[in-house]
């Protein structure tokens, strides 16, 4: 009698064999927590080297044309930046912009914009603009933050 059990157990497991199906629906939960955590904690300002505070004003203009902008940061401690570049001294400044001009198409105007912090001294803002005039740049736009 015993062996006719065991057979009988064992013919049950057989016969109600089922294929492992894998549910979806948790997956694209998780999935999408797993999104909205990377969005939410995600930055998209442009990130820079050097802290500037920009001096305010009380009526500016806001120019749309962002044809080929060559942007000089420049931290109240005299230190520049260019673009995404890091901290650089007036030497690598100049260097840098004669390598980011020769990038430029023949004919292109370019133009510059100087965000200086308000505690910056006016000498590193003139000699960053110096160095833009000797090297042909005329357009140069000084950035400032709009006073509230």
């Amino acid at each position: 009698m015993r062996a006719e059990v065991n057979r009988v157990r064992l013919t049950r497991r057989n016969d109600t064999s089922t294929e492992p199906e894998i549910n979806l629906i948790p997956l694209i939960d998780i999935l999408l927590v797993i999104v909205i955590f990377l969005v939410i904690s995600s930055t998209f300002v442009r990130q820079s080297q050097l802290k500037v505070d920009l001096p305010g004003t009380q009526n500016g203009e806001t120019k749309a044309d962002q044809s080929k902008v060559i942007r000089i940061r420049i931290a109240r401690d005299g230190n520049y930046a260019l673009g995404d570049q890091g901290v650089l001294s007036a030497d690598q400044l100049r260097s840098a912009l004669v390598k980011a001009l020769a990038e430029t198409p023949a004919g292109q105007e370019n133009h510059a914009i100087i965000e200086a912090d308000a505690m910056a001294t006016h000498q590193a803002v003139v000699t960053a603009m110096d160095m833009l005039a000797a090297l042909g740049i005329s357009r140069v736009s000084i950035a400032t933050a709009q006073s509230r």
